[in-house]
C-alpha cells in the first residue's frame, strides 16, 4: 500500500503545536482528541455519541479561551461555570489582552455546540429532537473552524491556510471499508467498480491513491475497464486524475456522503 501516511502525521504535530502556543502541550492533546473521536463518531453516522463528543471538545476549546484570555484555565476535572456567564466574561477582556477571536468568536460557536447537545434530546432524556445528520454535521464543522481559528491566530496565517492544515488532520473513515496492512476490502461485493472507487478514496482522502492500488482494491482484472471507469468519474469531477494515482473531488465527497449506501455496512 503506497499511501502517504506520514503527511497526516506530520500536519497533525504541527498542529498540537500550533494549539499548544494558545494553551499548555495537555489541553492542546485533549482537543485534538476531541476533535478527532467527534470526526470519527459522525463519519461512521454514529450521531449521538457524536454530538456528545461535540461537548467534551467544546469543553476542552473553551479552556483554551481562558488560558488565551487569562493565563490560566478551569482545571480539567473541575466543571466549567455556566455557559452563558464564561461567554460573557470572556467577552469582557480587554482588546488587548486578548485577540477577539479568543474573547469573542471561537466562545459563541461553542456556545452553539453545547445548546445543540443541552437542548436537542443528546445530552438529557427528553422530547427534543434525536440525533440526527444534520445537527452532527454542523457541530464538526464548526469545531472544524474553531480548531483552524485557533491555527489561524497562532500561525499568523490566513484562514484559508488554516482550514486546508485542519481538514487534512483527520481522513475521513467508513465502515464500509476494512483495511489491515496493505489489504484494502469494500464490504459490499455487489457495488459497481465506480462505487467502490469512490467509497476506497472518499476513506483515504485526502490522499492520493495509486491507480495500481486502486485497481487491486475494486478487484478490477481489466485494465481498460478501470482507465474508462476513472475517465468517467474524472469527467464528472467526482475524482481528480493525475499521473498514475486519484483522488477525490469535493463533489466526490458530497455524492458518497449524500448516499448512505454508501456509507455503511
Amino acid at each position: 500500500m503506497a499511501v502517504a501516511v506520514a503527511a497526516v502525521s506530520a500536519t497533525r504535530v504541527e498542529i498540537l503545536a500550533s494549539v499548544s502556543a494558545a494553551t499548555t502541550p495537555d489541553l492542546a492533546e485533549r482537543l485534538l482528541n476531541e476533535y478527532e473521536e467527534l470526526t470519527r463518531r459522525y463519519y461512521r453516522a454514529d450521531y449521538r455519541p457524536s454530538e456528545l463528543s461535540g461537548g467534551r471538545f467544546g469543553e476542552a476549546a473553551f479552556r483554551v479561551c481562558e488560558h488565551a484570555c487569562f493565563g490560566s484555565f478551569t482545571p480539567v476535572h473541575k466543571m466549567l461555570p455556566k455557559t452563558d456567564d464564561l461567554v460573557k466574561r470572556l467577552e469582557q477582556v480587554p482588546t488587548g489582552l486578548a485577540d477577539t477571536g479568543y474573547r469573542v468568536h471561537i466562545p459563541r460557536a461553542l456556545r452553539l455546540i453545547y445548546d445543540l447537545r443541552s437542548k436537542r434530546n443528546v445530552a438529557h432524556l427528553g422530547t427534543g429532537v434525536n440525533p440526527n445528520f444534520a445537527d452532527a454535521s454542523l457541530i464538526l464543522q464548526t469545531a472544524s473552524w474553531v480548531v483552524a481559528e485557533i491555527v489561524r491566530l497562532t500561525h499568523k496565517c490566513d484562514i484559508e491556510t488554516a482550514q486546508a492544515i485542519v481538514d487534512d488532520l483527520v481522513q475521513r473513515r467508513v465502515p464500509l471499508v476494512w483495511t489491515e496492512g496493505d489489504i484494502v476490502r469494500v464490504l459490499r461485493p455487489n457495488l459497481k467498480s465506480s462505487e467502490k472507487a469512490l467509497v476506497i478514496l472518499y476513506h483515504f482522502h485526502p490522499e492520493w491513491i495509486p491507480d495500481d492500488d486502486l485497481m487491486r482494491w475494486i478487484e478490477e482484472p481489466r485494465l481498460g475497464n478501470f482507465n474508462r471507469m476513472l475517465d468517467s468519474l474524472h469527467a464528472k469531477a467526482l475524482i481528480h486524475r493525475g499521473a498514475r494515482q486519484t483522488k477525490i473531488l469535493p463533489p466526490g465527497l458530497k455524492h458518497v456522503e449524500d448516499c448512505p449506501e454508501l456509507r455503511r455496512v
